[in-house]
């Protein structure tokens, strides 16, 4: 009696979790290819959901996980569209996914059943936003071409334009040819003159943030500004929006400062010593180490303007090694990739042998990270070109022979896989007469 008391009990216990399941039903997936779910969405006059992802990407599981089983998403979306999740990087999906330009992950697109694109987001949403992006593709909230013929007879409505400004990245990313250059144009002007009038404590919120992170690095000028109010007013900006804004300004310094110390102009340096005045309530956010983040970029700024301006590797390797050192267990294989790229970059011909074997074994170490197939098979190459110059051509000639081999993953980017292979092919001819 007890057992069937127990299996009635847990027949009970199953049925009131379907029930909960059931209750809690999210995004229902379609099952299949997306030429499949496109003729669904017709046949049933719905527009086509896709989400874009990549077994890798932290994001795009995220939302899986935390976005997508939600009630009220699934209430919305199940009812108005065909929904399907593609593996951008597996075949046959990879040529959906540059017809849709994805770049990144994870990437969400709304397309009409005739194949058209409505709206396409790249990066993380939650409930909110994902629902709002649902309303506008199926034009229950405002567009944003007639959000922008409203601006053009209100041109003061601050409200508008944040609204207009909000939805630009997604429709920028639907458009093609001419009529994206033109929607860019006038985007540019429209950021510019509401950047302009907000500038004050109403800037200072997250929406506001989210537009200056997405439409802000064309205009140099206001750039410099902004950044500047933020600096000003940091502490207003982390209580209203948080850390993501003192990651923003140092992303910004940092660009600068290499930018200017490639090009051997010693302004970086006046970028440098903000780290440690104005900047620093900014760069405080990177969690702490041993060694400060002045002292950890006056290594691999003044290695960069050694390298660069002065040609000298010797000094470079030094500050780079210093470098590494002091990132410890935040020290990544691409920073020792970027390292080698600098000697290569920089100096190319005029590296010694013994440079050349410092670059080998940084190049040795890249290789151990996760790359992008055109970034592992440039490592390689570059480890092959240091052997040739080296005189180790059996060595250089393996190098050159891993890469071709590797570069018949690029299938989907016809055009690169070509150059490659014929410059490594005139790479190899090249030690075929050296050996001669």
């Amino acid at each position: 009696m007890k057992i069937r008391i127990l299996s009635i009990t847990f027949l009970l216990l199953c049925m009131s979790l379907l029930t909960q399941a059931q209750e809690q039903e999210g995004i229902r997936f379609f099952t299949g290819t997306f030429d499949e779910a496109l003729a669904q969405a017709k046949a049933e006059d719905k527009v086509l959901f896709v989400d874009f992802y990549a077994t890798w990407c932290g994001p795009c599981k995220r939302i899986a996980r935390e976005v997508f089983p939600q009630k009220e998403v699934g209430d919305y979306f199940n009812s108005r569209f065909i929904s399907i999740q593609l593996d951008a990087e597996a075949e046959p999906n990879v040529e959906v996914a540059k017809r849709y330009n994805v770049a990144a992950y994870p990437t969400l697109a709304f397309i009409k059943n005739d194949g058209k694109a409505i709206s396409i987001i790249t990066g993380g949403v939650d409930v909110k936003s994902l629902l709002e992006e649902a309303k506008i593709a199926m034009g229950e909230v405002i567009g944003f071409a007639t959000l922008y013929e409203m601006y053009k007879k209100d041109n003061d409505d601050l409200e508008l334009q944040q609204t207009l400004l909000t939805q630009a990245p997604s429709f920028l990313a639907a458009q093609e040819g001419m009529d994206a250059e033109r929607w860019m144009v006038r985007l540019r002007k429209l950021y510019r003159e509401y950047i302009t009038k907000k500038m004050g404590p109403s800037l200072i919120n997250k929406q506001d943030y989210m537009i200056i992170n997405n439409l802000g690095g064309d205009d140099r000028d206001l750039q410099a500004q902004v950044l500047d109010y933020m600096v000003k007013e940091l502490p207003q900006w982390l209580e209203n929006v948080g850390d993501p804004v003192a990651y923003y300004i140092i992303e910004h310094n940092d660009d600068r400062m290499e930018e200017l110390a490639k090009n051997g102009d010693p302004a970086y340096k006046e970028l440098l010593e903000k780290i440690k005045g104005e900047y620093k309530d900014a760069y405080a956010v990177v969690p702490s180490s041993e060694v400060s983040p002045y002292e950890k970029s006056k290594m691999y700024y003044d290695g960069l303007f050694a390298l660069y301006r002065n040609q000298d590797a010797d000094q470079y390797i030094a500050l780079q090694q210093q470098y590494f050192d002091a990132l410890g267990s935040a020290l990544t294989p691409n920073d020792y990739g970027q390292a080698a790229q600098n000697l290569y970059y920089a100096i190319g011909d005029k590296l010694q042998p013994k440079h050349h074997r410092v670059a080998i074994s940084w190049l040795t170490e890249a290789l151990k990270g996760d790359n992008p197939i055109a970034d592992r098979i440039n490592f390689l190459v570059m480890i092959g070109d240091s052997h040739k110059r080296l005189g180790e051509y059996d060595e250089a000639q393996k190098y050159y022979n891993q890469g071709f081999a590797e570069s018949y993953q690029l299938e989907d980017a016809e055009m690169l896989q070509q150059m490659i292979q014929a410059t490594i092919i005139r790479k190899t001819s090249e030690l075929e007469l050296l050996r001669d």
